[in-house]
């Protein structure tokens, strides 16, 4: 009998071990499949957010093409000015009313600097300006300002 129950003792633990195993391994394997496929909800909202799986919903490229646009020009690189290009042109563009800050010196979308000659979008609602191809590449995406959402 003492034999015999070394033998169950052992056999026991083998399948317990065996059956620990198998656990493992069936987890991780679950937890990788999980990590690279999101779950519906998630899809979905990445999918809203970059503008995939659905029909267009952002601005069409004719009105696109309508908003106003201006060249950067900081106010050092005009020695005697003390506004920017894009400030004068602002003044000139739909009834002379000013177009957005002219201190905003940062575009919003792609978080980089304005640099002399940048060509910049204006939008019409708001009066924000952006970098004419990261706003461009926003609104065709999504109807809306990147700034307050209009």
């Amino acid at each position: 009998m003492p034999g015999s129950a070394v033998v169950l003792i052992g056999a026991f633990v083998a399948a317990l071990l065996g059956v620990s195993l198998s656990t493992v391994v069936l987890c991780s394997n679950r937890r990788q499949a999980h990590r690279a496929s999101p779950s519906p909800s998630q899809r979905s909202v990445v999918d809203l957010e970059l503008g995939l799986g659905r029909s267009p919903c952002g601005i069409d490229e004719a009105v696109l093409a309508a908003y106003p646009t201006a060249v950067y020009a900081s106010a050092a690189s005009r020695p005697g000015e003390g506004q920017s290009q894009v400030a004068a042109a602002a003044a000139t563009v739909e009834d002379g009313q000013a177009l957005g800050d002219t201190r905003d010196t940062t575009c919003a979308v792609c978080l980089a600097e304005y640099a002399d000659g940048d060509e910049l979008r204006w939008l019409p609602g708001c009066r924000h300006a952006f970098h004419r191809p990261c706003v461009d590449e926003w609104l065709r995406r999504r109807p809306s300002c990147p700034l307050c959402r209009t």
